[in-house]
């Protein structure tokens, strides 16, 4: 028989092999299992389509753009701890501290009123890291252009699904993007020649297209 030292070996080196051999679930797909989870019985604003579709669709934009695992990874839990009961301190254990601190970048507290953590994070943005940047990039382009899909079904309706309005939320996504914009001159001035940098850029860009086409029509 083996001792439990051997087995535990053993156990070890089939993980390996069965990782080398592509057989045993990467961290991304750990992901997408979690979020899944934790946002079970959850739908967006004003539909029937689960929640879930959102992470899963910011992850996927990240992962276009050339992203690494851990901003995916990120990506997809972004919504988690602000909105589920999965805590940071499980992200952190199951998903490592880089993870656990994009996503906190990512969260706003709940227990403020709208205009307030709204307020908060938009200052927030002005100083944070490139990686909690590209998230929220990648995050509201997803939002703004299930609106404009909305849109094209019933109209100006779709703006009753959210606090405030029409105003409220052209004010939000304007001022996200200021401060987004405030971020990323900052760090042009210090070097682009960083890949997440240049991911950050990109995606910036069509944020910013999309926030000019609903805002502005443009």
């Amino acid at each position: 028989m083996f001792s439990k030292l051997t087995v535990t070996d053993k156990k070890k080196e089939v993980k390996e092999s069965m990782t080398e051999k592509g057989n045993c679930k990467n961290s991304i797909e750990e992901a997408i299992e979690v979020a899944a989870q934790a946002h079970n019985g959850q739908f967006r604003k004003g539909t029937s389509t689960p929640y879930i579709t959102h992470p899963y669709a910011v992850g996927l934009l990240l992962m276009e753009v050339g992203c690494s695992e851990t901003l995916i990874i990120a990506g997809i839990l972004h919504d988690t701890v602000e909105d589920t009961e999965l805590t940071l301190d499980t992200i952190r254990k199951d998903f490592g501290d880089t993870v656990a601190d994009i996503v906190d970048g990512c969260s706003e507290n709940k227990s403020l009123r709208w205009r307030e953590r709204k307020t908060e994070r938009i200052e927030a943005l002005k100083t944070a890291s490139t990686e909690i940047c590209i998230v929220t990039c990648a995050d509201k382009l997803h939002n703004l252009r299930t609106v404009i899909s909305e849109y094209d079904n019933i109209g100006e309706a779709v703006w009753d699904r959210f606090h405030g309005g029409l105003e409220a939320q052209e004010w939000y996504y304007r001022s996200v993007l200021d401060s987004l914009r405030t971020q990323k001159e900052s760090k042009i001035k210090d070097s682009n020649s960083g890949v997440v940098q240049k991911q950050f850029n990109f995606i910036f860009e069509q944020l910013q297209q999309v926030v000019m086409y609903i805002f502005e029509g443009q």
